[in-house]
């Protein structure tokens, strides 16, 4: 039985339901599925993320979303429905559920099947062979309720699907009644199914075929097994069914015109011979009048040891969903599960509770110790440790602890004494750090060129604004973390305002171009932006280790025409490419790239990704794009540098989008900032005279200004 998850749909009000559906692994569909949703929950949520933790119900899908109508798989292009109240019985919100299971139909073919078959029976007096009703029909019946499974076994298996079993749930039988299931071969496109049902019954031998009466007869009780066979064709089949406990050839055999072909080195034997001595260590003798126990019925193809073990746990709780996602769902859950609940060792930890939560949290008690924040390990004035964490003992842990008054009292057996207040200890766990990451990172707004064309909340404010009032340096700074641009206008052009307007919020920052710059097309270094040429979208400083936080441009003097200003959201164009190519943007996370910055007496260089993700929360955090300051490719395998180019294209077509470019004059008067780490930008060719003044703002010391802002955590 599936356990019940709730669905993320809020017009489910968060019901549990048995058969719910992940977020596809296909990013591109998953992203379709929380647009098409669009529930506010979802929204800062990465779908890694989102399919680990949230469900979408059958509710929210039409039995043509599904393979078939007794099916509880989707189709891999099936997407969910908020308008299902209108349709008639049973899609939607009306849909039958079917059961945990039921058996599927495959596709007929050649492929290698192993079937095995368990049955624990008991002596049932009173039962015995009834006759044929028609041709190639072998059936059970028995008295009043007692349960009895007959079999039936069709030849005529070129005018019927031979891809399928049907096996029902046993039942009670009047007199006179008989229930009928059919076994031919199973060969479809999903690797394993799985029945469960309830019997008691007579096992026959039939020697030359089952449509000879007179060669059937009772044998001994014995558990059965089907050993490995292979279809040749859809119009071959055979099955053979031998006792567990003895060696003895006592089979029921259809065959038609049909070839065995035992497995490789005995491989299914081996796996389905520790079925059987499991099954018999297991066996008791049966009591009088004892209830029939439940059989299984296994179907794999190409079994696996390995295989095996994952249907033994699946089956341990009762009848399985069977379908192609069964090994995979059942690797999920695990690793699901191994995440959630990971190993601890209980001596190491101190386990406490949270009033408004259940969830319990486990504290180490190193952590306790290296966080104490007593006068002696800890300077209150200099706001750092002054105990070394040589000084903590390898087995610390506490003699005694209490909570009293909303602080946890720990005395250790170096008798040192600590008190933790209980909010401190519960803000520093990894989860919720984690998650207020990830909610920070959703907060920024990507734009393009259409959206910056009509948006009003990015910063535009004059330089006596922002002298004169502490919330417009709040403004400036917010408008940065969310567009990542922000202007100041009315700046007097040259180089002393553009310096006093960048001061009043940031600190500069001194690199081999000084502190504040001018520069022009007189090559006063070796740069292409000092040239009048078209500079294509970049961003500065690939070459340093820490590349600049921000970057201020002021143009102070123009004369001529031309040279407009691009800006880019680069956030936006990776965003893009991970949603259209998640293997292109995944390569292009690791491989690594070198920037390179030549000049009489100077050389810079630094190696690393062009995308750089955040450790923690695994979004993007860095864009390190400049074709102008690549060095010598020489950091990657010489196989893998057609990929790589062909990667590297793929990102530069899509900032080079006509779409993304942000284009306008920057004239005299306005100083532009941006995020260097996130804008990418770039100007058209001109001709005339044009000096632009600037700087650098690091982006320790941009973080710093935002965290005192309470911009970011």
């Amino acid at each position: 039985m599936a356990k019940p998850r709730p669905c993320i749909v809020p017009c489910c009000q968060g019901e549990k339901f048995e058969l719910v559906h992940k977020f596809p692994s296909d990013r591109e569909r998953a992203e379709l599925w929380k647009t098409i949703l669009n529930v506010p929950e979802l929204g800062p949520l990465d779908v890694d993320t989102i399919r680990g933790r949230h469900f979408v119900c059958s509710r929210h899908f039409r039995d043509s979303d599904y393979k078939n109508k007794i099916s509880r798989s989707l189709n891999v292009t099936a997407n969910p429905s908020l308008n299902l109240r209108g349709l008639c019985d049973p899609e939607g919100l009306n849909r039958t559920i079917p059961p945990m299971g039921r058996p599927l139909v495959g596709d007929s073919g050649s492929n290698v099947v192993t079937l095995s078959l368990e049955v624990q029976s008991f002596p049932t007096d009173g039962v015995g062979v009834g006759e044929s009703d028609e041709k190639n029909m072998l059936s059970f019946t028995g008295d009043p309720l007692e349960e009895t499974v007959p079999v039936q076994v069709d030849h005529h298996v070129e005018e019927q699907n031979p891809a399928t079993v049907r096996v029902p749930n046993s039942m009670v039988l009047s007199a006179g009644q008989k229930r009928i299931f059919e076994a031919s071969t199973m060969a479809g496109s999903t690797p394993a199914k799985i029945f469960r049902f309830r019997k008691k019954m007579n096992i026959v031998k039939v020697e030359g075929g089952i449509s000879d009466p007179e060669k059937v007869q009772s044998v001994q009780n014995d558990p059965l097994i089907l050993k490995r066979v292979k279809v040749l064709s859809p119009q071959k089949t055979i099955m053979k069914i031998r006792p567990i406990g003895e060696r003895k050839i006592e089979t029921i055999s259809v065959e038609t015109q049909t070839d065995i072909e035992e497995a490789p080195n005995g491989s299914a034997s081996k796996d389905l011979e520790a079925v059987e001595a499991e099954d018999r260590s297991c066996e008791e003798p049966p009591q009088e009048n004892e209830k029939p126990v439940t059989s299984r019925v296994l179907a794999l193809l190409e079994c696996t040891p390995e295989n095996l073990e994952k249907l033994k746990k699946k089956m341990s709780g009762g009848a399985v969903l069977f379908d192609e996602n069964l090994f995979k769902e059942e690797e999920e859950d695990e690793a699901e599960s191994a995440m959630q609940k990971p190993a601890f060792d209980e001596r190491l930890f101190l386990t406490l509770k949270r009033a408004e939560s259940d969830e319990p949290i486990r504290v180490s008690y190193i952590w306790l110790r290296d966080h104490c924040r007593c006068n002696e390990c800890y300077n209150h004035e200099t706001f750092q440790r002054s105990l070394s964490i040589l000084d903590v003992p390898e087995d610390v842990s506490p003699s005694s602890y209490e909570i009293r008054d909303g602080a946890l009292n720990v005395l250790w057996k170096d008798n040192h004494a600590s008190s933790y207040d209980l909010d401190f200890i519960f803000s520093a766990q990894f989860q919720l750090y984690k998650e207020s990451l990830v909610q920070e990172h959703s907060q920024p707004a990507l734009w393009d060129r259409e959206l910056m064309g009509f948006c009003p909340e990015y910063c535009r404010v004059s330089l006596n604004e922002l002298l004169c009032d502490d919330e417009i340096v709040k403004k400036l700074v917010h408008s940065l973390y969310m567009y990542g641009v922000a202007f100041i206008e009315k700046v007097p052009a040259n180089p002393q305002s553009t310096e006093m307007a960048v001061r009043r919020i940031f600190p500069i920052h001194k690199t081999l171009f000084g502190e504040m710059w001018t520069f022009s097309d007189s090559m006063d270094h070796s740069d292409t932006a000092y040239t009048k040429n078209y500079l294509g979208p970049h961003t500065d400083n690939t070459y340093f280790s820490d590349a600049s936080g921000l970057q201020v441009l002021h143009c102070i003097q123009f004369k001529g025409s031309g040279g407009q200003t691009i800006l880019i959201d680069g956030f936006k164009a990776a965003e893009q490419l991970r949603l259209k190519k998640p293997e292109v943007f995944e390569r292009l996370c690791n491989y690594p790239v070198t920037g390179e910055y030549l000049e009489e007496g100077k050389h810079h260089t630094y190696c690393a990704p062009i995308i750089k993700r955040n450790i923690i929360t695994g979004e993007v955090e860095q864009l390190r794009f400049n074709i102008y300051d690549r060095a010598i490719l020489k950091t990657i395998p010489q196989e893998q540098v057609p990929q790589f180019y062909a990667d590297f294209k793929e990102l530069g077509a899509e900032i080079n989008e006509e779409s993304m470019a942000w284009t306008f004059q920057l004239t005299p008067g306005t100083v532009m900032i941006f995020d260097n780490w996130r804008v990418l930008h770039g100007r058209m060719a001109y001709n005339g005279k044009r000096v632009m003044s600037g700087c650098y703002v690091a982006r320790t010391d941009y973080q710093s200004v935002a965290r005192t802002l309470g911009i970011i955590s």
